[in-house]
């Protein structure tokens, strides 16, 4: 990803307030910038510029009590969060919750998904770990997806919980018959987010669903945590029949329920 203007100046403050001396904080990542991250001894100096930039930021957020996710370099949804907590932090001295507006839809669930309790998913889908254990397996897409934070990798299988495999497979081959490859990649929708990750809620402290490798979240970039109709790619009317191919399998839509999160979909049910 080519970084910003905006997202250069965060990195130059922040070598400048670290006494790095990254020179004037004008957006533009010259010699002076170059030579203030590679004196910053936890980024690898073999790094591109863009991946020490990044690497700053998830450093200093991760300072701040912010999670960026692994500090890798790549500009990831969490990054990107992270990102913008730090932002309204570093303005207003505190780090912004999650917005959570109630808009409730109740979709069917032909699949038994069960609620959006600790119990209920442990009871159903065994208990999270790290390492998946035997509940985590292979799913191959039926179309090659991209992975957001890195468009240059190209990826045909993830890891998903054994109990939604067949139901990922049918709702994106459902998806590939009515777009066809083109319009899919027209949609993004080809733009993958990730599905198995054990971690907490971003903004919270209950495991993520990620956490059990039952959600999956696609085009990040376009459609943020925080962003609704207004802004969502994946609320405008091309995507109706995406989403109703999800729900016809169970799937519950954040953006089409709360109005949030519009990358993401889950099986499992939310509580009223």
């Amino acid at each position: 990803m080519e970084l910003t203007v905006e997202i250069i100046k965060m990195a130059q403050s922040i070598l400048n307030e670290k006494g790095l001396k990254a020179g004037l904080v004008d957006g533009i990542a010259g010699k002076s910038t170059i030579n203030a991250l590679n004196r910053v001894k936890e980024i690898p100096k073999s790094w591109t510029k863009e991946k020490k930039i990044t690497a700053l930021i998830q450093l200093y957020a991760k300072d701040r009590g912010i999670d960026p996710g692994k500090i890798d370099g790549l500009w990831g949804i969490r990054t990107l969060e992270a990102f913008n907590q730090l932002k309204h932090q570093l303005l207003f001295g505190f780090t912004e919750n999650p917005w959570r507006p109630e808009e409730i839809i109740r979709p069917a669930n032909p699949n038994n998904w069960p609620l959006q309790t600790i119990n209920e998913l442990n009871q159903f889908y065994g208990h999270a770990s790290a390492s998946g254990n035997r509940q985590i397996t292979s799913m191959i897409f039926p179309y090659p997806m991209i992975i957001a934070w890195d468009e240059k990798v190209t990826v045909k299988r993830i890891s998903c919980h054994k109990k939604v495999k067949d139901s990922i497979s049918s709702a994106l081959e459902k998806a590939l018959d009515h777009y066809g490859i083109a319009a899919i990649k027209e949609l993004r929708l080809h733009y993958f987010g990730g599905c198995f990750n054990y971690r907490p809620m971003r903004g919270g402290t209950m495991l993520s669903t990620h956490s059990w490798g039952i959600a999956l979240d696609f085009d990040p970039m376009n459609n943020q945590l925080k962003w609704g109709r207004d802004k969502a790619k994946l609320a405008k009317p091309d995507y109706q029949k995406w989403w109703e191919i999800w729900e016809s399998e169970g799937w519950v839509s954040l953006g089409r329920q709360r109005n949030y999160d519009w990358m993401h979909v889950q099986a499992t049910k939310l509580i009223s």
